[in-house]
């Protein structure tokens, strides 16, 4: 049985718990409330990113190699893979318009420039075109309206930093109709930007070359009339917001951090084997990896998750560093990081980056009380007009799965090996990435939590409805033998196959593509 019978528990914020466990502890499924309902799942050649075509009903599903398998919904109990396609090189992401699909395909080395395959899907394929686009091609989506189709350019260093590229915005104008051989293609840079100011500001600058070079997109979202999108920035802490029309960089907005000090923020930072969610003198970086947005009367909000991005892949650089580290060159205050809390705590990697010794009235006698640790265990919402903060989950995702799972507390899904409280040390819940959909007039933001591997489901309605939004976690679930959600694509129940709204996950690490009904 895929979910056996649950029974309430007691209340979590907000919402019922309950446990669901199907066979013996450790293995079985697990979950928090009733929002989600799995239909089927099927074995696949990689899964990661997937995008959905209605008049087909078909998906389209790719997972870092250079195969795209089309997966036939027509029975959504029943998914099966129909043909999978060679591509011109390893696919980073997919995109849907009308009858027309694109995926992104990285170079070898990945910092060359790499292209970008487009095809009609009909009764057979037809690839409309094959183009250069721009240094390490991520995350790909058309505007809603069809006209564009905008690429992160990640634009990564090579392991020594002998070749670091621009990073930026592709934006690709589409052709009205006919083949897709003579292109518009601009690449939003950052180079017109303040650079000065936003360092202030709190935007990172990593690796070993200048500021700009070290800005690298991510993800994308796009606001509903094609205007606007924002872009991830993740290793630099940031998002940065494109005008689509002007085809211009015009602003990068600091994600800040969470305070970890502050009740209801807190984390466990120990790797002991055991649940300790507590507060600490730590701030984490919410360095968000997968974002999404919607707009409620005009306004615009943009919703993070917080995963974390340490570089630490490459030779030449990284900003990883340790307590025991920053206390032997003199950076923490003793009073607050005393001998005893740098011992317990010394296995947490923070950043040598962020240095408060530069502000004195923040940091007394040059020293700080506080460091900085990769991610923050949260979800975000900001307003997407002003870079505002708005909301933020705080230690929510870490204390709700200490209830519901908590033989799977912070495991590390990757090695599939159950070991609970394995990576507080390191990102802790790890929210991946995220998307929103509305669902009998509730809005959901659905979060996939790549290393503890479940799905957390929050109700967003009441934003942008009251001054003072209180966003709920309703639902969480988990089954251990999907692992490592990566995409996560909200399918509407007026295009969905059995007109009720889907949740569809590629889980990377198990190599199995979910469907779920979203209630």
């Amino acid at each position: 049985m895929r979910l056996g019978l649950c029974a309430v528990m007691g209340v979590l914020l907000g919402a019922g718990l309950c446990l669901a466990k199907g066979g013996d502890a450790p293995a079985g499924q697990f979950q928090l409330g009733a929002t989600l309902q799995p239909l089927a799942t099927i074995p696949m050649k990689s899964a990661e990113i997937s995008a959905y075509m209605p008049e087909k009903k078909k998906l389209f599903v790719v997972g870092g190699d250079n195969l795209l398998e089309i997966v036939d919904l027509s029975d959504v109990a029943k998914p099966r893979v129909v043909r999978t396609v060679s591509l011109g090189g390893d696919a980073s992401s997919v995109t849907v318009n009308g009858n027309l699909f694109a995926v992104s395909l990285l170079n070898a080395p990945e910092w060359k420039k790499g292209h970008v395959q487009v095809m009609r899907y009909t009764d057979s394929l037809e690839v409309l075109g094959f183009f250069e686009v721009c240094h390490q091609p991520d995350m790909l989506t058309f505007t809603p309206d069809g006209s564009a189709l905008l690429v992160a350019c990640e634009g990564s260093p090579d392991m020594n930093f002998h070749e670091d590229p621009e990073g930026g915005v592709a934006i690709v104008t589409a052709p009205k109709s006919g083949p897709w051989s003579r292109l518009e293609i601009a690449v939003a840079g950052f180079d017109g930007l303040d650079t000065a100011s936003l360092m202030a500001q709190g935007v990172r600058r990593t690796g070993a070359q200048g500021f700009v070079k070290s800005l690298e997109p991510e993800y994308i979202t796009v606001s509903p009339d094609s205007k606007t999108a924002w872009v991830s920035l993740q290793e630099n802490n940031a998002i940065a917001v494109v005008d689509i029309a002007a085809k211009k960089i015009t602003n990068v907005y600091p994600l800040g951090f969470v305070d970890h000090s502050v009740p209801g923020f807190g984390l466990d930072a120990k790797k002991n084997s055991k649940v300790e969610i507590a507060n600490y003198p730590l701030r984490g970086l919410r360095q968000p990896d997968g974002i999404s947005s919607f707009v409620v009367n005009g306004r615009p909000f943009v919703v993070t998750a917080n995963e974390g991005a340490p570089v630490n892949d490459y030779k030449a650089w990284t900003d990883v560093t340790s307590l025991v580290m920053l206390s032997q060159q003199g950076r923490l205050d003793p009073k607050v990081f005393t001998p005893e809390l740098v011992r317990d705590l010394g296995g947490i990697s923070v950043s040598n980056l962020e240095r408060c010794d530069a502000v004195p009235d923040m940091a007394p006698g040059g020293r700080c009380p506080y460091a900085y640790t990769f991610g923050s265990r949260s979800v975000s919402i900001f307003d997407g007009a002003t870079g505002a903060l708005v909301w933020d989950s705080g230690d929510m995702l870490e204390r709700m799965i200490a209830k519901v799972a908590p033989d799977y507390f912070n495991w590390n899904a990757k090695k599939n090996k159950v070991k609970m409280d394995s990576r507080s040390e390191d990102k802790g819940c790890e929210p991946e990435n995220v998307t929103v959909g509305e669902v009998a007039g509730k809005r959901y933001a659905f979060v996939g939590l790549e290393r503890t591997s479940g799905i957390a489901v929050f109700d967003i309605t009441d934003f942008g409805k009251t001054s003072n939004p209180s966003p709920r976690l309703v639902d969480y679930y988990l089954d251990p033998s999907d692992r490592g959600p990566e995409g996560v694509l909200f399918i509407p129940a007026e295009k969905s196959p059995n007109g009720t709204a889907l949740l569809v996950v590629g889980y990377e690490y198990s190599k199995t593509l979910t469907i779920y009904n979203v209630k």
